[in-house]
Order: C-alpha cells, then structure tokens, then sequence
C-alpha cells in the first residue's frame, strides 16, 4: 500500500496538469468541419510560426551556452578549492536574488541595462535570459560538485596531477550528469519564457512563449493555440526523457 503516499501528488498532477493537457489536446484536433488535424498543419506550413520556433531554439541555445560558460568556472572553484562554509555562502548568494518576483527583477535588469546604453533589443533580451536562467545551471551542477570529494582531488595532485588535469579529467566527468540535467533546464525553460522577452526585448521579443500568448488571447486561434502548446509539451517531454536516461542517477551525491 505504499503507493497511498504518492497518492495526493498524482491527483494534483491529474488535475492540474493531464486533466488541462487533455482538453488542449481536444481542442487540438477541433476544426471547422468537426475533428482533424488542420491545425497541426498550420503550425507546419505557415511560415511565421515556423520562423518563431527557429529563433526561439535559437535564443535557448544561446541562453543555455551562455549559462554553461558562466557557471563552469564557479562550479569548477566551488568543487576544488571552496570549504564547506564557502560552499553554503556561493549558493546563499545564488539563491536569494531569487527570492524576488521575476517580474519586479526583470524591471530592474531593464533600469540596470538603460543605464549602460543597452536598450530593448535582442541583446537585452539575452543579457536578461542568462540573468534570469543562470541559477537553474549552477544548481544541478552544485548537486553534482558534492561528488568531487577532497581525498579524490588529494589522490591525484599526489599521483602528480596538474591542476588542469584534475579539472579536465576528474572534475568535468564528476560534474557531467549536472552539466546535461543544467543545460536541459535552461534550454526546457528559455524556449517557452514569455516575461523577460516581453520586458526587453521589444520588437525581437517574439518568441514561442509571445506566439501562444498572440495567439490564444489576442487572435482567439484557439484550435492553433492548442496544437502549437501540445507541440512543445511533447517535444520538451520527449527531451527530458532521453536527458533523464542518459543521466539517470548522477545527480546523487
């Protein structure tokens, strides 16, 4: 009877997530001459839709490199060098901006940019989706660093290992599974953000999360809606299955 603990997760996951998920779906398959599949079609044929998905894969991969590049040399400090009591500071220090609405941070970052000369504009946009997805790299990879032991690291600077060997061959292959677990938030998590493109990025703002915004509320396409939301929770479902195998139970310590 364990699985009456799961019991009230699997309810709130019914109602609040499969239960909407089958309505778009039905709504999906909904046209003008009864059920089919025209509004998948759509998403295939018109160009504007396709254009937007190109350049929001585009700006999460960006984002997601940009996020890696910027977390690698903290993680890499943290699992090398950093005491215990540097280790609860570096994540302290990581967390609590977060603490803040993102709509009010996203404010801030545009103030912050204005004042530098960056307007709204593409690089604004980016500057805010690192800002934004940054913790949701370093956090998988902090999971993973609690691998990186002091007596492994002690074990090959006395085997005569330079520090650059045991970061390439000893900390990176530790700090795998947080690295593909990291890069796959950001990535889920850039393609379908709505707030900071809306905020900053002005006329290149708009990006998968705008065009399900446009086309729900604004157009009333709600068949195309559905279909193009059905889309990307398969598609990002599909991602985080194949990244979950690969990992699989890295992220223990």
């Amino acid at each position: 009877m364990s699985w009456l603990a799961s019991l009230p997760l699997i309810l709130f996951l019914v109602v609040f997530f499969y239960a909407p998920f089958a309505v778009l779906a039905y709504y999906s398959v909904q046209t003008d001459h009864g059920l089919g599949f025209d509004n998948y079609l759509a998403l295939v044929t018109d160009r504007t839709y396709i254009m937007v998905a190109a350049k929001s894969l585009l700006l999460a991969g960006e984002v997601t490199v940009a996020t890696l590049l910027l977390s690698l040399p903290l993680v890499i400090y943290i699992s090398v060098h950093a005491s215990s009591r540097e280790r609860t500071a570096i994540l302290g220090l990581v967390i609590i901006p977060f603490w803040i609405d993102v709509l009010l941070r996203a404010i801030a970052l545009r103030t912050v940019l204005e004042s530098i000369g960056v307007r709204e504009g593409y690089a604004a946009m980016l500057a805010g989706m690192v800002y934004e997805m940054l913790p949701l790299m370093i956090l998988p990879m902090y999971a993973s660093s609690r691998r990186v032991t002091r007596s492994i690291i002690d074990a090959a600077r006395t085997a005569g290992a330079g520090w650059g060997t045991v970061v390439a061959r000893i900390v990176l292959p530790l700090l795998a599974p947080g690295i593909v677990a990291g890069s796959l938030l950001v990535m889920l998590m850039s393609l379908t953000e709505f707030v900071i493109p809306a905020l900053l990025g002005g006329v290149s703002g708009f990006t998968l999360g705008s065009l399900i915004y446009h086309v729900f509320l604004s157009s009333g396409l709600w068949g195309v809606g559905a279909a193009l939301t059905v889309v990307v929770v398969l598609v990002l479902g599909i991602m985080s299955a194949v990244a979950a195998s690969r990992v699989g139970g890295g992220l223990e310590p």
